[in-house]
């Protein structure tokens, strides 16, 4: 029983349970039915791409344009989704998956695959593309106290490893069952087309789960207004029919003020953001070129290239078993954060990463290069929740969908080249090099993380007066159930009035026990 309550404890599950709403279970299963549609098509891309007839150029240049074209999609739909409301924003990426999906399916010509890829949402390489990272994870900051920020975001990132497992293992027995019953070769692009079309249904699965999100997803909405008729309702049961119907429609009227108010309301950066957001950008860029060069899509096809007798189906299997294994290791990933703080959570999970990438291309076996594999991708997928934490812990709550989305635009831009580093030196190769190259350029990120962010002040440190670090999140802060969410400084009107005592009272104790932890 111990053992069980610890690893209730240990793997997040515990904040799951007690702050998970229908919203946050719905955000949860649409990344992983999202993640399942990546993996799938990512097995297949590269390979598809290869037996229409294309080069490694071609298929370099096809990825990066692929890469640009959703960039660009997805950072107009994520700076409009605070304004539009995130629910549409989320329903037209879930249409755009179902356009690119269905174009994929039913034609195998380079310059139509291509405008279907650079219009529509097709994920090159099993990572995130269109604009739904961004805003889950504003919504899921939002949807989330602070304490339990961590963990929430810690299961998000094993939807994403779990849903790219089942992904990668469904697409090689489906391609299995083609070749075996139906008699379609590996050289045969009609073997590969249904992998697609499954992701064009799961688009549409996404479009309709959109639906059952409700109104507390979006930025604008008035959670005081809702927080007053509960109370007004709780205080006064005898209250008659009208009133409570008057009082209701009020609150509604209040609520459409507020959301037209905040619709023209123009996302501004504190000086101190912006310096911090520059920062990120930069480091963000390293590490997203870097995986660029290797997605599961381009390291699919090298060991397609480098073990020609291996099937697809079996790569298939070996692939999901290693998200499989990125998936259990970011379940404890919240876990590592709370002992090491955020930033050496970050960095200390993801350098043995680089190094094991680093030797992949010298194993001289199937086998050991699939336990480098498995080694690479359980420290590698380690950092998406530390990270995620990190990001919503250093930027205010109205800043924190603007800068997810120029963050994600940065990286999908950073990853865009990478395909074509990685199909010049296939040409020439020198597949050796990519791996290197990507290796050093990950530990680079890593030391400039921990240059940069180890010592960052929070936002609430300066109307706390503090010193109250990144480093010390997950330590102190965001396990304290007295700290208010940075939602609760923002309303301070007159930071004079909270130096003279007025309104400083309770946050002053919060603090002070902040400290003693």
């Amino acid at each position: 029983m111990a053992f069980v309550e610890w690893l209730v404890h240990e793997t997040s599950l515990h904040s799951l349970f007690t702050h998970g709403t229908r919203d946050i279970y719905i955000i949860l299963l649409s990344r992983f039915l999202r993640m399942y549609a990546y993996g799938g098509a990512a097995l297949v891309l590269g390979i598809y791409l290869y037996t229409a007839g294309n080069s490694g150029i071609q298929i370099g240049t096809f990825m990066s344009l692929t890469l640009l074209g959703d960039a660009a999609i997805s950072y107009l739909l994520t700076m409009m989704a605070d304004k539009i409301g995130r629910r549409r924003v989320l329903r037209v990426g879930s249409l755009l998956m179902t356009l690119a999906g269905t174009v994929f399916a039913f034609s195998s010509n380079y310059w139509v695959l291509l405008f279907a890829a650079v219009l529509g949402v097709i994920s090159p390489g099993a990572h995130e593309v269109g604009p739904f990272r961004a805003v889950e994870e504003s919504t899921l900051a939002q949807l989330t106290p602070i304490e339990a920020r961590t963990d929430v975001y810690a299961w998000f990132a094993v939807t994403s490893t779990l849903g790219m497992s089942l992904g990668l293992c469904v697409s090689g027995w489906i391609t299995y069952l083609l070749r075996t019953y139906v008699g379609w070769g590996w050289k045969d692009t009609a073997t590969y087309q249904p992998i697609f079309g499954i992701y064009a249904i799961v688009g549409l699965i996404k479009f309709c789960l959109t639906f059952l999100l409700s109104e507390r997803c979006e930025a604008d909405y008035d959670r005081q207004t809702e927080i007053d008729v509960q109370e007004e309702q709780a205080t006064t049961p005898l209250m008659s029919e009208h009133r409570r119907t008057s009082y209701t429609g009020k609150a509604h009227k209040v609520t459409a003020r507020v959301r037209q108010m905040g619709s023209t309301v123009q996302t501004k950066l504190s000086p101190e953001s912006r310096t911090i957001l520059i920062k990120l950008c930069f480091l963000f860029a390293i590490n997203s070129f870097a995986s660029g060069m290797l997605p599961v899509t381009l390291m699919s096809w090298y060991a397609n290239w480098r073990y020609r007798w291996f099937l697809t189906s079996r790569l298939g299997y070996t692939m999901a078993l290693v998200w499989l294994v990125a998936s259990v290791a970011n379940l404890f990933s919240a876990s590592v954060a709370r002992r090491l703080g955020l930033v050496r959570a970050m960095v200390f999970t993801h350098l043995p990463n680089a190094i094991f990438l680093a030797f992949i291309p010298l194993a001289p076996t199937w086998w050991l290069m699939a336990i480098l594999l498995l080694a690479s991708s359980a420290f590698g997928s380690m950092d998406q929740a530390p990270r995620s934490a990190f990001v919503a812990a250093v930027f205010l709550p109205s800043e924190r969908t603007a800068v997810m989305g120029t963050l994600n635009l940065v990286r999908t831009l950073a990853a865009a080249g990478g395909p074509l580093v990685t199909g010049y030196f296939h040409e020439h190769k020198m597949w050796g090099v990519v791996f290197v190259i990507s290796a050093a350029l990950k530990i680079a990120y890593d030391a400039g993380l921990l240059v940069m962010f180890l010592h960052t002040k929070l936002p609430e440190s300066q109307r706390r007066g503090g010193n109250t670090t990144v480093a010390d999140v997950d330590v102190g802060i965001l396990l304290s159930e007295s700290l208010a969410p940075p939602e609760a400084f923002e309303s301070f009107g007159d930071e004079d009035e909270y130096e003279r005592g007025s309104l400083g009272g309770s946050s002053k104790a919060s603090y002070e026990h902040i400290e003693e932890v």
